[in-house]
């Protein structure tokens, strides 16, 4: 009985095992895409502008915003999509409300929606 190790046979055996998982991986990732959401809405003031940023999951995103005047609910912009999460602002004080949308540009039915309040 000898111990000896074939490391040619062992070796094609192994690049045999790391291909099979790294196809399934593959399958994994190309079936699964990561859930559209929205984490947060981050509301940035510097000199004078407010930016309204969306921290989200998905693939391929683009994002637009609605922002209402909340005094009179009285809508002032509509941004359309654009592939920056960030949105920029110079607004007299007051209190508004941002609306975000972000969807995924490889489906126009994938997309989420969510509201924040800030003042400025």
């Amino acid at each position: 009985m000898t111990n000896e190790v074939n490391w040619k046979e062992a070796y094609l055996k192994l690049e045999e095992q790391i291909e099979f998982m790294m196809k399934n991986t593959q399958e994994l990732l190309e079936n699964n895409p990561p859930k559209l959401e929205i984490n947060k809405l981050i509301i940035d003031r510097n000199n004078g502008y407010t930016s309204v940023i969306a921290d989200a999951t998905g693939s391929d995103m683009t994002y637009a915003c609605y922002l209402y005047d909340k005094k009179n609910n009285k809508e002032l912009l509509r941004l359309k999509y654009q592939y920056a999460n960030s949105f920029v602002f110079k607004l007299p004080k007051g209190e508004y409300i941002a609306k975000v949308f972000v969807r995924e540009n490889l489906s126009e039915t994938r997309k989420v929606v969510e509201s924040i309040r800030f003042y400025s």
